[in-house]
């Protein structure tokens, strides 16, 4: 077992993960299916997926501040249960009216609000419990847990929807909300690095642009991140097109791709997590944001489905080993106080991803899913051997 995995606080949180994980992997599912049964474009897909990752670029920065002001414990308890309350009024007006695509986006919207503030406040608690010497360990763990519940919630809220409706759908996210907050009550504090600072959010958030200028490898890494998010993760919107127009499978399809990206990324969130932890992480970095272009590739050429189930699993793990690399290194190159904002700048760097659902959205409207992900894989390829090529300090990780 892994050491980390030995403290009682840190499982608490993970099994708190994988019970938010069931929910948010619906987000997907939900989305992408809502949006094109209602308009019958892949453009209004892309439209959706953007507004679901706008608010990480406006709150994410903002989520590390209070991540770093107020008890990371305290503060996932609440947004847990601010998410399930949110959840369970969208199911109740889905009950009683028409959806039409006004209530997609203002449902995307609230998701994705949610996730922006959970997300970076979850990593850095985690980063608190492990201390920096198994950071990785820790955040692969974390990882792990997260695509457990992908796995399960994805096939389970695919077939609900598909069989009984969107609002009973919904009303199984928002249980999974109410079981995570009582996995973390009456934990007493057993964080490595967990102090709160009292200063305003308005100071940390100085504090954080301030380090940006004179920390060179934390500026490369949110500079990178997002062309990768760009290129890298937006083939998300194409799918259900690809689960209709080629493969000929409904919602329950579309459950399904997401369930095989949740094992992907279970499998290398297991491999990192089991091995120990390396000093240095470009070649590794480097290799999985290689393969994942080379993924979106085969992807664009798949016309069966376990082909596709594969090659999404592949496309997944390299998501996920590069998401668990970047999140350690931005919060092992700055100082125990502004591992939160970092974190939060994380949350900002994929935010831009927005720009990339709304290209592939276009995209596949106007010239097909194959060469949208065609692309994009070259754009990821690109991208990583410039950021290499020109940025040594990146080389040096």
């Amino acid at each position: 077992m892994n050491p980390v995995f030995k403290s009682a606080a840190y499982r608490r949180l993970w099994l708190n993960t994988a019970f938010n994980g069931v929910s948010a992997s619906a987000d997907h599912v939900l989305i992408g299916w809502l949006a094109l049964e209602v308009t019958g474009t892949s453009s209004w897909v892309g439209r959706a997926f953007a507004l679901y990752y706008l608010p990480m670029l406006v709150l994410g920065v903002l989520a590390g501040s209070l991540a770093d002001h107020f008890s990371r414990r305290r503060l996932i308890q609440a947004l847990e249960l601010v998410a399930a309350a949110v959840i369970a009024l969208f199911a109740t007006v889905f009950a009683y009216t028409t959806v039409s695509i006004g209530h997609v986006l203002l449902l995307t919207l609230a998701l994705g609000s949610l996730r922006a503030v959970h997300g970076p406040v979850r990593l850095a608690y985690a980063y608190d419990l492990s201390g920096a010497r198994q950071a990785t360990p820790a955040l692969a763990g974390i990882n792990v847990a997260s695509r457990v519940g992908w796995l399960i919630g994805a096939v389970l809220v695919g077939t609900l929807a598909e069989r009984f409706g969107i609002s009973p759908a919904l009303l199984a996210m928002a249980l999974m909300h109410l079981v995570a907050a009582p996995c973390l009550a009456g934990m007493m504090a057993q964080a490595h690095t967990n102090r709160q600072e009292r200063t305003s959010i308005v100071h940390n958030l100085r504090d954080y642009l301030a380090e940006l200028k004179v920390n060179r490898v934390l500026l490369v890494l949110v500079l990178v991140t997002p062309c990768i998010e760009v290129f890298g993760t937006s083939y998300s919107t194409v799918l259900p097109e690809l689960t209709r127009s080629r493969l000929g499978l409904g919602a329950q399809g579309l459950g399904w791709m997401h369930g095989a990206q949740a094992v992907g990324g279970l499998i290398v969130g297991l491999v990192l997590f089991i091995l120990p932890q390396r000093k240095r992480n470009a070649g590794i970095y480097a290799a999985c944001v290689l393969t994942l272009g080379a993924g979106l590739l085969m992807l664009a050429d798949a016309s069966v489905l376990p082909a596709v189930l594969l090659i999404l699993a592949l496309i997944s793990a390299m998501i996920s080993a590069w998401d668990i690399l970047t999140q350690s290194m931005m919060q092992r190159c700055v100082p125990d106080r502004l591992r939160g904002r970092a974190m939060g700048g994380w949350m900002l760097a994929i935010g831009s991803s927005p720009l990339g659902h709304l290209e592939v959205g276009f995209l596949t409207a106007a010239m097909g899913v194959g060469i949208a992900l065609q692309a994009n894989g070259i754009g990821v390829i690109t991208v990583i051997i410039l950021a290499f090529l020109a940025t040594p300090a990146l080389r040096r990780l």
